[in-house]
């Protein structure tokens, strides 16, 4: 994604200090006077060096990033940028005191909330810190990376990537580019889960182009990030980065909105609730008919390959016999479309009851759980199952850069039609360049449409 972190998410943690600041004004009034303001005037005559301390105190905390990349900050720059930040405000109010000449101004009052303003906002900051390093502890919320370069500056990456980094960053492979050939990097890029790819070359160095690397990751959809100076890839959008003061150009060739991200992630959760919802009044009448007609499991579950590789489990109601799996390889000859996926309109395998909830798409609505879990959304990319990704072209793992869905761009486009795995593939890529939370809730609207009618 172009931005690290969700504008929304900022907004709101501004919104919770705004709050709490308010909050600890009533506090300290109530402790000096043992009482509330009792009018608009006396809260306006006790509160006005509060409504000029508050918006400085914010303003120095936004300056020092502590609503952006607290992530990134130690304990002790935490404290120290709070440190400062409350002595510049309570600065100002002060120096607003004495110029005013305001006689009847409780000072006591002013150091009350100061005080308790201080206690509060130090104790949620380093305490979201110490959440924050408590869940990347536990190997929760985290990101794979390839560190790919050589020389100190790589030997400096996995230093700051050790177990344990504040980053939130956990390295899966270290790939020395003065020893490796592009074909093989790209090979590296599909073997393990990989999110990001962090570069690091010697400045001055010569002997190795960085320039087929970028672009092997960026056919397979991998957000690349450059320590020093390169020449800029003329595809991926580009932005500026500093870690731990090395500084950085982040080359995206998946260019998602953090905040919308954030509706669609909403979206999902709603959505997968309604949809266990009706699952759950359903099941009965499900499971009693594909019992009633077929021997076998009520529940179809498949591994799949999700984001960036990740693997998972697949859930379906079972539409097809039970020995579906092992006849599959007898029909490949009747495969209706080129390339690395499998479908057949009229399958054998598929039950009476199964064709029904295929054609209600009935069977799909196990996938829910899915989307609950977050190992999918309700509008993506088609989830390959691991088979099919072995046979994958590198340009075919862009549609892997992105949660699968439970339906999608190619679904919606007449996929009945479609007989080339490329034709999906441009569908797919097509979604990922012109994703939007519009985009989800138009293709969302065409599903509806398409079980209504049938089609």
């Amino acid at each position: 994604m172009l931005k690290e972190h969700s504008t929304i998410i900022r907004r709101i943690v501004i919104g919770s200090d705004l709050a709490l600041l308010g909050a600890c004004f009533f506090l300290a009034f109530w402790l000096r006077f043992q009482r509330l303001p009792e009018h608009w005037a006396e809260l306006w005559e006790y509160g006005w060096v509060t409504l000029l301390f508050i918006p400085i105190l914010l303003f120095n905390l936004y300056r020092a990033g502590l609503y952006y990349k607290i992530r990134y900050l130690s304990f002790w720059q935490i404290l120290e940028r709070l440190t400062f930040g409350f002595l510049a405000a309570a600065a100002v109010a002060a120096a607003a005191l004495f110029l005013n000449h305001e006689i009847g101004y409780s000072r006591l009052l002013f150091v009350y909330f100061a005080g308790l303003a201080a206690i509060t906002i130090i104790t949620t900051k380093l305490g979201g810190k110490y959440f924050l390093y408590r869940i990347r502890v536990r190997g929760l919320n985290y990101r794979n990376v390839l560190l790919a370069g050589w020389g100190s500056k790589l030997k400096e990456l996995e230093e700051i990537f050790r177990p344990g980094n504040p980053y939130g960053v956990k390295i899966a492979n270290i790939v020395k580019l003065d020893q490796e050939h592009p074909d093989e990097f790209a090979r590296r890029l599909t073997d393990n889960v990989i999110d990001e790819i962090y570069f690091a070359i010697p400045r001055g160095a010569h002997k190795v182009c960085i320039d087929p690397f970028l672009e092997r990751a960026e056919v397979a959809g991998k957000t690349s990030k450059v320590v020093l100076n390169i020449n800029e890839n003329r595809l991926s959008k580009c932005e500026f980065f500093r870690l731990a003061g090395l500084p950085l150009v982040v080359l995206h060739p998946v260019v998602l909105d953090p905040d919308q991200l954030l509706l669609k992630r909403l979206l999902d959760m709603v959505g997968a609730t309604v949809g266990m919802g009706l699952n759950l009044l359903l099941f009965p009448f499900i499971a009693l008919a594909i019992k009633l007609d077929s021997s076998g499991p009520i529940f179809f579950r498949q591994s799949r390959v999700g984001e960036n590789g990740r693997r998972f489990n697949l859930y379906k109601y079972r539409s097809m016999s039970q020995d579906a799996e092992a006849r599959k390889s007898e029909l490949m000859d009747q495969n209706e479309l080129n390339g690395a996926v499998f479908k057949i309109t009229h399958d054998p395998r598929v039950t009476r009851v199964g064709s029904f909830l295929r054609k209600t798409s009935l069977d799909e609505l196990p996938q829910f759980w899915n989307v609950l879990i977050g190992n999918m959304s309700l509008v993506g990319t088609r989830p390959p199952t691991p088979d099919e990704v072995k046979e994958y072209d590198l340009h075919h793992h862009r549609r892997l850069s992105i949660k699968p869905g439970i339906t999608g761009l190619w679904q919606v486009s007449g996929r009945n039609k479609i007989t080339d795995f490329d034709e999906i593939v441009k569908l797919d890529t097509q979604y990922i360049d012109q994703w939007s939370i519009w985009l989800d809730y138009k293709i969302l609207a065409k599903t509806f449409m398409a079980i209504w009618s049938g089609k």
